[in-house]
Parts: C-alpha cells; structure tokens; sequence
C-alpha cells in the first residue's frame, strides 16, 4: 500500500510504502462471487490498519526465521496505476523505459498494471517475477495459462464454484489421461502364479530353486513337496478363493506351504507367530481358513476356542499322495485368473487390520511387467528377505521360481542385520535384493563396496526414498541399478517405478505406471489437477485387489467408481503426488490421512489410538510420529494415574511391536484449535530424556554406554538409561550391536539388545555370554559314555 494515508505527506518526498499481509482461504464448494466479497471485505478491515508498519508486525510476531524463505509470506501482489509522467527539456527527448527484475524479492510475485487507453477506458497487464531456484521457466508460464484460464471462467460466470474452474487445457488433459497412462499390454487373462511356476519346473527340473541355509531344493524336487501338500490340501477342501492360513517363520517349510495353497487354488494368509494373539485370533475370524499350517519349531496355538484346524507340516507324511503337477480336474472347482492369490492383513484405522484380498490376474501381470523391465536369467540369485505380512514378500516369493533363478531365503529377523546380510549377499552371490529405505540406509553405513559385487539390482519401496541416500547408494553400488518402486498393498504391491539418477538431487520420483495400470492425480471432486500441483493418487487398471475382506463399508469407499471408464473401479491411496514437469513421472508428497509408513511398515495411527482409548487409565489419546518415533500424547481419566510401562505392556498385548509408542508425553488436556478440533501441530515435542545419572565403571559398560551416545545423540549415558526408552528402534539397533561387536571383537546377536536394552543389563550379557573373537565352530565328537 503507498502508506500516504495522512495529508501532512502529500508533499513530502521519500519512501511511505508498506507491506500488508492478508490471509485467504478458498474452498473448492464457494462461488467466485462469494470469495471475491469474502475477499474484499478482509481487505478493506486490513487497510484500516495500513499503517503498521510491517517491520515492527514481524517484530511482534516473532516467527521462526529461515534462510529458505521471507517471513509471514511469500507471494506478493503489487497494483501499479500511477500515471505515467512527462518531463520536456530542452534539446533532449525523454521517454519512460520499463526495467525488468533482476532479481526476485520474494518467492513469487504478482505485479498488475493499469495502464490508460486513448478511449480512456483501461487495460491491465500482469508480470510474474519469480525465485529462480524454487520454479524453472516452464512452471512460471503455466502458472500464467492457468491464471488467465481462471479470469475466463470466472469473468464468465460470477456464480462458478471454485472448484469447478477447469485449469487444463485440452492438451494438458489428454497428456495427464491419456498420453501418461499409455500402459496397455496383450497378456494371457488365464494366468496364474500356478501355470508359471509348472512352465520353469518343465524346462528347468535339476537346477537349484531355493536355498535355505545351508539346505537347498531343486526345481523338481521343491515341486514335489509342493505338489504332495497341495493334494493333502485339496483332500481338506481347499480350492479356489479358499484361505489357508500360514503361521510359519521364514524357512523352507513357509515356501513349501506358501506353493501348496496356490498350486491347490487357494489363498493363502500370512500370520505372525510372534504377533499377539489377540490380533492374530481377530485374523483368524476375519480370513475363517480351512486350515492353518505351520511347523513343530513354531509352536503356534490357534488362539483362543476357535475350531479352526491346523497341521504341522514338518511332522506329516505325505509320501501316499502323488507328486506329478496338479490339474484342474483334481481341484475343487477350475482356477481362474479372478480367484483371490492372496490375502495380507494391513493396519486399520478403526483399530483392527484390514485384509486385502488380492486376485492371481493381479500378481501375475505384476510379475510379468517385472520381468520385462528387469529381465532376470537363470544366473541370477534373489534374496528374500521381507517378512511374509508384508506385500513385497510376493515378488521376493514367486519371481525368481518362474524364470529359472535361484532363491534364496533369509533367515528369521535375519533383514534387520546389515553385516548378516552382507554376508548372505557375497557368499551367495546374490543379485537382486529389496530394501525399505531406512533399512538401506542403515545397510549402505555399514557395507563394503567389495563385498557387494553381484548386485544387479537393489529395489527401494515402502517409504519415501531421500534422494541422499539414492546417491548413497549408488556411490557405494556403482554397477547395480537403484529403482524406486511405490504401490499399495491394495494394488499388488507397486504400481510405478523409476530409476535413480544424478538428476534426483530434490527428490526421488516414484515415476510412471506399470503395464496395463493406470494412475490419476485428482481434487476432491474427482477432476484432474494440472501438471506441477498436488493431488490425491487414485489408482485404476489390471492390478486392483478385490476389496476388504468382510468390509463392504470400506471397500466402497475406498474403491470407487471412475469417471474415465465404463464400469471400472478407482482405488482411493490417500496419498498425495504431482506430476514431474514433462517427465510422465510423479512426486510423492506425502498423506492424506493419518497413515504413515514408518521404517516402511504402514501404520494406522488410529488403531493404536484405539488400543490406548481401550486402557481404562486414558480419557483421550492421540499419537504422531516425531522424529522417526511413535510417540503418543495421553490425557489421564480424572485421578488416574498413567504408567507408561503398564500401558507399553497392555499395547504390546495387543499390537505389534512396531506400532507400540517409542515415548508417551501427558497432558492435562488436548490443544484446540478455534473450530474446536484437535490442533495436532500444537501438540509439543517428546523429551527422550535419561534417569538418575548411575556412571558406567567396567570397560564394557563403558563401550555400550559410548555406543549408545553416538547413536542416539544422548550426552551423558547412565547404566540404567534404556536403549528403546532413549527412542532407539530396531533399525538403529541393528547399528548398536554392530559397533558393539567391533569394539569388542565379538558376535552379538541383534535379539541380545532387545532381551536386555539397558546399559547394565546388556554390558551384564556381554560379560556373561559373549567372548572376543570369531566363535569357533561345532565340531561332531564321540558322545561320551556318561554326561
């Protein structure tokens, strides 16, 4: 604003102008006319105050400063309809010469001239002077399209909502429907994880199929343990669409069972023997198996009284049934393409997990879209390493048995080891492997480059790949690719891919669709929004999973109707992305919702809310993650008394130990924004602070508690400060064990930290069970005659 309000400066010269700041807010449903009156009566209550000035408004207000950007705002809006001057002098002839912006004063600003016609009427004219290093030139000349697009719409029509105004042009619509969606691909419908497998038993049956171990299986010989289970399995009553659940930890047996129910044309479910029971029982009455299969070694219980029957199958003879491969004719009824594969619970936000029940034509048009874009021989070796609850098991499962390569599987807990897993890496000449990208991180600190050297491929998903790490890992990986995958489980794993390059110093794109998939960035009311801005991911195509399993609720609502074809389904993500200029590539953003991925597990924060609003103890409960920890903030029920260690061991009842809160922070009442809602960015930090001060005195108490400091970024470390109440996680652990181990020239078992993470207890175990130097071998020896 020119800032001469007063007349005592009408004839002074100097610099009056001031800046005014002004918040709107616009809503997709409000006409034009009614925000442009919203609009214009907050502007007129602000110029009453124009003369504050705007140095002493940030003075008072005092917000964080950052060298990233101007504070309190960042977009300017200049008027400019002063009359240009004249000015005569004598010989010489003046004329008025516009100087362009050399340099941006904010990150974005608007500057409308008013210039006066001969016909006296005016006209305006719009600049954009913009920050070079946050939009290129490409980004700034859309923004102008799309204002001008906006001024047409609305000059038009006064009474157009909002959200109505189409920003996109034709050409832009069909490039974002159409041209970036291009992913059709001719494929046998009838397919299935079955056929596939049988096809490479034919052509391969001698070459070695999977390793465990130390224990391997060759292709003939793994399908006739598959095909005899498969038979007893069919003998119960398993068939397509069927569910037989799996409560195995990783081993031979888990993949041998895992084949059984696909080969006899069931689905199988995933269940964590070390889950609590509790969840496990509500999987069990959701999926209703014919049968659960696991082993002696397990000793998984069937919760509960529930009538569901099991078999070990480490303990079955099978040798009467026949090994030859099944056939349709032998099941209960023709597999089809359509039948559900697979059926893997994921976190819900109503406080119980959801089952995603995922049809074969999926997973297979998956798998053959890998195979293409990542073509895998008989040479190549896979390491299956994710836990079977989790949907990039599948891949890691089933790929490398259709091809002819060589799986082989790691042992239980064995991917959250990074020196385990560099040693399974070299020794089996490994090739093709998965991270989440905070585990990468945490593996690509603690390898070696020599030790790596058969690594075709690393594959990041799960959670936002940092494009630090991707030049990490590539550094240390120079002749692997680094692909970064993104997809829900409700769509078959992953449903874009992109590969790393020099060029991701922003970020790391999660990149286009893969065959016959489709992928749509839309605003609340299902239109496409341009390229460069944020929108939900909505999901379409051959990949789709059938829905919830006895969730009609939710599977309506998050599989909904298309408005781009006849009859076909859109699966809501709620996850935010744009489209990379040019590129045909997204951005991932972030969420929509309150689901996160943490350490590339997803998680509902609502169903751990749920599990401490159950404690009679807590009145109100909401949990965030902060600084990479779940962290939950409990407001006690009137003259309770809150026990965090109590409440940690009634949650870890009832979820699993990666959705239990790292930190509890109490409050006397929830933070309240001026609607009445939950202000959640009020809600104050976590202090992961230490206990009465007790100094460490031995040389191993010393060690851990130095180890402890370096990684959690505590000063001082006491003997009973905990590792996990400090906020270190299973990830960090894997760091802690490993330096410990270096320190003391020893092998110690990541599980150690867990069964005693204090300094004392740990250093205790140390001293007791742990001796310098590699461990020497077991060597057979006569038993004696007397023990």
């Amino acid at each position: 604003v020119a800032g001469r309000g007063d007349a005592a400066l009408d004839d002074l010269v100097g610099m009056f102008v001031n800046t005014l700041v002004l918040r709107t807010r616009v809503e997709g449903g409000e006409s034009f006319e009614q925000v442009l009156g919203r609009v214009r009566g907050a502007d007129l209550e602000a110029f009453g105050h124009a003369d504050l000035p705007f140095e002493r408004l940030v003075e008072i207000i005092d917000p964080e400063r950052s060298t990233a950007r101007h504070p309190l705002f960042q977009v300017m809006l200049s008027f400019q309809n002063l009359e240009t001057g004249s000015l005569e002098l004598p010989r010489l002839t003046v004329e008025a010469v516009d100087l362009d912006i050399a340099t941006a004063k904010f990150d974005l600003q608007f500057v409308v001239t008013e210039t006066p016609t001969a016909t006296g009427a005016a006209e305006y004219s719009v600049g954009l002077a913009y920050a070079t290093d946050l939009f290129d030139t490409r980004t700034v000349e859309r923004v102008a399209e799309r204002f001008v697009r906006l001024l047409d719409a609305v000059t038009g029509d006064l009474s157009v909502a909002i959200g109505d105004v189409d920003l996109l042009d034709d050409a832009e619509r069909v490039q974002v429907l159409e041209q970036w969606n291009d992913t059709g691909r001719a494929l046998d419908d009838t397919s299935t994880l079955v056929d596939l497998f049988a096809e490479q038993v034919r052509r391969s049956p001698d070459a070695v199929a999977v390793e465990f171990e130390g224990e391997s299986l060759t292709y003939g010989e793994f399908s006739e343990r598959v095909n005899h289970l498969a038979r007893h399995l069919i003998s119960l009553g398993v068939g397509p669409d069927a569910r037989v659940g799996l409560a195995m930890r990783r081993s031979l047996d888990l993949l041998v069972g895992m084949y059984a129910v696909v080969t006899a044309g069931g689905a199988y479910v995933p269940i964590d023997p070390d889950q609590p029971e509790d969840r496990n029982g509500y999987i069990l009455d959701i999926a209703a198996p014919v049968v659960v299969l696991s082993t002696e070694r397990d000793g998984f219980r069937v919760p509960g009284e529930r009538s569901v029957p099991s078999l070990l199958v480490d303990t079955l003879d099978l040798s009467a049934t026949a090994s030859g491969p099944v056939t349709d004719a032998e099941r209960t009824s023709p597999l089809r393409a359509s039948n559900t594969a697979y059926v893997i619970f994921t976190s819900g936000s109503t406080g119980r997990p959801k089952g995603v029940a995922v049809p074969y034509g999926a997973i297979v048009n998956r798998l053959r879209w890998m195979q293409h874009e990542y073509p895998l021989t008989g040479a190549d070796v896979v390491l299956q390493k994710t836990p079977f609850t989790f949907d990039v098991s599948v891949w890691e499962f089933f790929w490398p048995l259709q091809i002819g390569a060589r799986l082989v599987v790691a042992v239980p807990d064995g991917h959250r080891d990074p020196r385990y897993l560099t040693s399974v890496i070299e020794r089996c000449g490994v090739t093709v492997v998965h991270f989440v990208p905070s585990m990468l991180a945490v593996f690509v600190a603690e390898a070696s480059a020599d030790d790596l050297t058969s690594l075709r491929h690393v594959f990041a998903s799960g959670e936002a790949l940092p494009p630090a790490l991707a030049a990490r890992t590539r550094a240390l990986l120079s002749d692997a690719g680094l692909h970064n995958l993104y997809g829900p489980t409700e769509a078959a794993v992953d449903v874009t891919y992109h590969e790393a390059t020099d060029a991701d110093t922003v970020s790391v794109p999660i990149g286009a669709p893969v065959w016959n998939t489709r992928v749509y960035v839309l605003d609340e009311r299902l239109a496409p929004v341009p390229v460069g801005v944020a929108g939900e991911l909505y999901l379409a195509g051959a990949q789709l999973a059938r829905g919830y399993m006895q969730r009609p609720d939710l599977t309506a609502e998050r599989f909904v109707a298309s408005p781009f074809g006849d009859g076909e389904r859109l699966y809501r993500t709620g996850d935010l992305v744009r489209w990379t200029e040019g590129a045909g590539e997204l951005d991932y953003i972030g969420r929509t919702d309150f689901q996160v991925k943490l350490r590339g597990l997803r998680i509902e924060l609502g169903e751990i809310e749920t599990a401490l609003l159950a404690l009679d103890e807590v009145d109100q409960a909401v949990v965030l993650v902060r600084q990479d920890q779940l962290v939950a903030y409990v407001v006690p029920q009137a003259g309770a008394t809150f026990d965090q260690v109590a409440a940690g061991a009634a949650l870890s009842a009832q979820l699993p130990a990666y959705m239990v809160p790292a930190a509890y922070v109490l409050l006397d009442a929830m933070p309240l924004g001026a609607s009445g809602k939950l202000d959640r960015k009020a809600l104050p930090d976590p202090v992961f602070e230490v206990k009465e001060f007790r100094a460490p005195t031995t040389s191993t108490e010393q060690v851990v508690a130095s180890i402890y400091s370096e990684v959690l970024g505590v000063d001082r470390i006491g003997l009973d400060d905990d590792f996990f109440a400090l906020g270190g996680n299973s990830l960090i652990a894997t760091q802690v064990v490993s330096r410990i181990g270096a320190a003391l020239n020893a092998t110690v078992p990541l599980r150690l930290l867990f069964e005693a993470s204090t300094v004392e207890e740990l250093a205790a175990r140390l001293e007791r069970g742990v001796s310098g130097g590699p461990r020497r071998p077991l060597v057979a020896t006569e038993r004696p005659d007397r023990v």
